[in-house]
This record gives structure tokens, sequence and C-alpha cells, in this order.
């Protein structure tokens, strides 16, 4: 802990942005705390207090994502309108009042109600976030401003996850209750911070314009965000695939899955902005995807040569397999926040953005059912993954290439792209 303490005074002190970066790392901290206080408090809630069984709380998490699949362009075209901080303060707000409600629920109804409306808004508060950032920061600073407030995030949720079982260890309603409220506190202040943000530009539009869906027709933009939400699997198997596969395929002990998220934490926390350096231009992104996908394929090889040795050499290939994991990681997040903000239209970045988080958002419901596919085929899953995470790595300096091509055929050549072709 006292190495994330320093890491966090060290960006204190250089942190992209000056005052305004500093405001956007309060507000990354707090938001994740709250966050990471609900996650740990969530189900027992449900399951312990409200008395719903696990199959009505998965419905209700279904219908949940849904809506907020189908609500999160909408919200980006209203963003390119008004703005993304007026956008994220009314979404804060929003969730904030869900929050409020969340520890009267009763019953199914109840609880479908509340988790429908917090569906509304779900998936765009992380694409309203990094347009806030670009509008709020310099070009040159916003990608390396995003890393740190990911690796700020994962200080967050881990400070969250241990307030969080502190409802845990009372195990009662109203312990259960404080937590839910807290996290409605924390977007509260969200909302009150994000009003007070100063942006460097703001929308050139008004809502009498008509709405453009152009990302839709966006052939490289969608290739992009189709291959990086291949990429973020690595989410899935951090979760789901690697547990799987040491608990049901391998002679090591569950015990040793705490350790290696705590690795992986660590390593997020302390290279995600070393990871993020040269992601400013097309070639740069592209190259991290690369790496990105190269690492993961590693990591998949990795896993398949566990099973077949003694437990001490298992032990060590796993911690390389995190670690390959770790590193697809880092420089799939820094890929992707370049590569959005460069082949985002200007003008149009709320609803680029909200498309390219929505493939995140369609890769984390797809992706368990393909991972325990995966983890049952064994060696032969294995390599097919591994295959897919290479080429899409692969294929990413290509559709850069393309998406140059568009962007200078529909806008003068900016100086820092040009550096890319």
């Amino acid at each position: 802990m006292s190495v994330l303490w320093q890491r966090v005074r060290g960006w204190r002190g250089s942190m992209p942005g000056g005052s305004v970066g500093i405001r956007l790392a309060v507000m990354a901290m707090i938001d994740a705390v709250g966050t990471g206080a609900f996650l740990a408090v969530s189900v027992p809630f449900i399951t312990r207090s409200v008395r719903l069984s696990e199959g009505s709380l998965g419905l209700g998490l279904t219908l949940s994502a849904a809506i907020a699949l189908g609500t999160a362009i909408p919200i980006g075209i209203l963003a390119d309108r008004i703005g993304p901080k007026k956008v994220l303060v009314g979404v804060s707000l929003w969730r904030c009042a869900c929050f409020v409600v969340y520890p009267f629920v009763q019953n199914l109804w109840q609880f479908l109600t509340v988790v429908c409306l917090l569906g509304l808004v779900d998936k765009a508060a992380a694409p309203m976030e990094q347009a806030l950032v670009g509008q709020a920061t310099a070009t040159d600073d916003r990608v390396r401003v995003v890393a740190i407030l990911r690796s700020l995030r994962n200080v967050g949720f881990t400070v969250g996850a241990l307030l969080g079982g502190i409802g845990l260890l009372i195990d009662s309603r109203a312990g259960y209750s404080a937590i839910l409220l807290v996290n409605a506190a924390s977007f509260a202040v969200l909302a009150t911070l994000a009003s007070r943000l100063p942006v460097l530009s703001a929308p050139a539009k008004s809502l009498r314009r008509r709405f453009s869906v152009s990302v839709l027709r966006d052939g490289s933009f969608l290739s992009f965000t189709g291959i990086n939400a291949v990429l973020t699997m690595h989410m899935t198997l951090l979760s789901i695939g690697i547990p799987l596969w040491i608990v049901g395929h391998t002679a090591v002990s569950s015990a040793l899955i705490s350790p290696l998220v705590a690795v992986n934490t660590v390593l997020a926390v302390a290279l995600q902005v070393r990871a993020s350096r040269d992601t400013d231009t097309i070639t740069g992104a592209a190259r991290a995807l690369v790496r990105a996908g190269i690492c993961l394929a590693v990591c998949c090889l990795l896993l398949v040569a566990a099973p077949k040795l003694p437990v001490v050499l298992a032990v060590g290939v796993l911690l390389l397999a995190m670690v390959a994991l770790t590193g697809g990681e880092l420089f799939q997040s820094a890929g992707g926040w370049g590569g959005s903000y460069l082949l985002a239209v200007p003008g149009e970045e709320g609803v680029y953005l909200s498309v390219f988080w929505l493939g995140v958002a369609v890769q984390q419901i797809a992706a368990p059912v393909l991972v325990s596919v995966v983890v049952t085929s064994g060696t032969t899953g294995w390599a097919v993954l591994a295959a897919l995470f290479a080429a899409c790595g692969l294929a990413a300096p290509l559709i850069g290439r393309w998406a140059q091509a568009q962007a200078d055929n529909r806008t003068p050549v900016d100086p820092s792209l040009a550096e890319a072709t």
C-alpha cells in the first residue's frame, strides 16, 4: 500500500493538466471508492436483505444491461449538443437519486425498477468522463491524464472494497444501506465537482441541429472499436477465465488466485502511465494495440502449459501469464484511449466515444460465455483465443492507416497526425 501512496504523491507533483488534472483525479477517486463499496455489498444486500433469488438478481442485471446498450448512443448524441460536462452532471445526479432509493427496495418489482432506471445511464458515464477529459485538458495531455485516472481508479476500487467490507462485517440491512447511501453521496459530490470544472472547448452545435449517427457508417472507427472490444476480453480472463482454469485444470491451489489478482492490480497502478507513452498519434495507438494482442496471445499459451507442469513450475508459469495479461491490459487501454480520441470526428466526440465504449459493453456481455467455452475446450480453445488476440492486435496498424486516409479526406491534416502516415 505504501508503494501505491508514493505513486499517488508522485502524480500530485507532476499531474498533466495542472489544477484541472488534479480535479479530475479527485473525481475519479471519489467515483471509484463509491462504486467499489457498492460492488462489495450489492449481491449480499439483494440476496440476504431483500431476499431475492440469484435468478431474480440475474434478470435485473440483464434488463439493466439491455437498456444501457439502447441509451448509450442517444446520450452521446446529446453530449455533442450540450457538452459532456452537463451530461455527466445529469448522469451523476440521476445515479445519486437511484442509489438514495436503492436501500428501500423490498421486492422484485421495486428492484427491477431501480436497476432499470440505473440502466438508462449506466453506459453513459465512462464515455462522458473521457470526452470531458478531452475538453478540459490539452491534446498532448489527455491520454496521460486518462491513464493516471485509470490507475487512481484501481486504488479507489480497492479502498472502496475495504469500505464495503465494513458493511459485510455488520451483515445487516442497516449496514448495507449505509454503504449504498455512501455510493449515492459519491455521485452527488461527483456532480458538484464536474459542474465546476472549466473546459477548454465547448460544443458548437445546438439542439435544433439534426441529430447525426454518421459514426454508424464510419467503417474504420467501427473496425477499431471491434478489435479494441476483443482485446478488452482481458477483463473477463482475469475475473473468470484464469480462476476457472486454475480450479478446474491445474494442480495449483485456488488460494493462488487472490495473489495473482493483487499482482495485476499493483502492476496496473504502477505502469499504466508508462504504457500510455506515445499513444497520442494513430501510429502510436496502433502500436500499443499490437503489443496488447501479442501479450494476450502469450498469456493464453502460458495458461495452456500450466496443467502439464509440477505445482512449483505451474505457479511460476501462471505468474508469467498474469504479467502478460497485465501487459495486454495496459497496452489495450492506452491504445484504445489514444485511438478513440484521434479517430473521433471533431464536434462528434460524444457519440463516437459512446459507440467506442458500447463495444466494450457488448464484450462484457458476450465474453463470459466465450471464455467459458474456451476453458471447457482446453488447449484448442486457448490456441484459438490466442490467434484471435494476435490477429486483432496486428490488424490495428491497417485500420489506423484506413482511418487516417478518411480523416485526411474529411478535414485539413493535423500536424500531430501527419507524423503517423
